[in-house]
């Protein structure tokens, strides 16, 4: 397994902060499609700090019906299908089915804008590879579009 240096994951947060503070304010509306994006996910600990992943850096990034999960923390990283549907211009769904060896994670998010690029989720797993298996989280998310594969 690849191991993420506490330096990387500093430039990581560094990152996820200025594309936060920089990011600029227009209307809120999320993209129809996720293809050839990225969302970078912090996850928030603070509710929850005995969650898998709390406090952790996430980079999801998307094609046309594949989706890799690597974790910024660890450097693990799944791969799976998803299907993403933008409910309004503010909220958008995702739903994931992510594969790692013989286990499997399903979960949701659900994403709300704050701007163009930011906003916040909501991940609810129904099955997951890391137990509590069953759980929440939230957090803050930016979507890097128009990514190179």
């Amino acid at each position: 397994m690849k191991q993420v240096t506490p330096y990387k994951i500093v430039l990581m947060f560094s990152l996820l902060m200025t594309y936060s503070v920089t990011a600029s304010v227009q209307d809120c509306e999320l993209p129809l499609s996720l293809v050839g994006s990225r969302i970078l996910i912090g996850i928030n600990g603070m509710h929850a700090p005995t969650s898998a992943k709390a406090f952790n850096l996430q980079a999801l990034t998307f094609t046309e019906t594949q989706i890799q999960d690597m974790n910024m923390t660890t450097g693990e990283t799944s791969r799976g299908t998803y299907s993403y549907n933008r409910l309004s211009s503010g909220i958008g769904l995702l739903d994931v089915k992510l594969t790692q060896g013989p286990e499997q994670s399903i979960y949701r998010e659900v994403l709300v804008c704050k701007t163009a690029l930011i906003g916040k989720f909501i991940f609810s797993q129904t099955q997951g590879m890391i137990k509590p298996d069953i759980r929440q989280d939230s957090g803050t998310y930016i979507i890097q579009t128009h990514i190179s594969q």
